[in-house]
């Protein structure tokens, strides 16, 4: 039994040294933003803050960035220092809305978002880490809060399997304060449509289009059970 144990020690010595260890190329971590510019509070609160959407991340001045450029919220203390470790380096760093929070208080929003960090050492582990991103994205956007922290053998399964791997468990998500609700902690079926469009924006006119003439035929369908039918 001891031989056994010690040559399937060995074996999966073996197996994780051909990888990379995960500590040295790869971070991830959640983080609530409370202190927003007015026009963060209006992007977070608006139709623009799509949950599982990448937003732009200003590696300079540490703060997130809307569509149009104007800054969103900072970001300070150890997380600021923590991804100015990896901007130095120059990691790749994606940033995706989990959830937003309405404060009553002040009528204000409430960010959480993931951030994924990652060495770009070469195009294959790039590319699986790219693929894990947005699978993370997809499950953000049906309203999971998947844990995006990776252990050695998770690393090493999104590294085998190109980055469809994607079992990690769902985590919960931290409480409110008083006063504070969730707004938007998935994507609707509007936004579904919008956030495709947004990927192919060569489809765009097309979507919209499709979009009105469904709008104008649910109208008219309606118009006749009420009056006609």
């Amino acid at each position: 039994m001891a031989v056994r144990i010690e040559a399937a020690q060995k074996h999966r010595e073996a197996r994780e040294g051909a990888f990379p260890r995960v500590s040295d190329v790869y971070d991830a971590f959640y983080l609530r933003l409370e202190e927003l510019s007015a026009e963060g509070n209006r992007f977070f609160l608006g139709a623009e803050a799509i949950i599982g959407s990448a937003v732009s991340y200003d590696r300079e001045n540490m703060q997130l960035l809307g569509n149009d450029g104007a800054p969103l919220a900072p970001i300070t203390g150890a997380s600021a220092k923590r991804l100015a470790a990896h901007a130095a380096e120059g990691w790749n760093i994606v940033a995706l809305l989990s959830t937003t929070y309405f404060r009553a208080q002040d009528k204000g929003a409430v960010a959480d978002l993931a951030f994924l960090c990652w060495k770009p050492l070469n195009a294959e582990l790039d590319a699986a880490l790219l693929a894990f991103s947005k699978g993370i994205a997809d499950r953000l956007a049906a309203g999971s809060r998947a844990e995006v922290k990776l252990t050695q053998e998770q690393f090493i399964q999104v590294l085998k399997s190109q980055g469809t791997w994607y079992l990690t468990p769902n985590t919960k998500r931290e409480p409110a304060e008083k006063g504070t609700v969730v707004y938007k902690a998935r994507r609707s079926g509007v936004e579904r449509i919008t956030a495709y469009a947004l990927r192919h924006r060569f489809g765009c006119n097309i979507l919209a289009i499709l979009f009105w003439i469904a709008l104008a035929a649910g109208i008219a369908l309606l118009v006749w059970r009420l009056f006609f039918s």
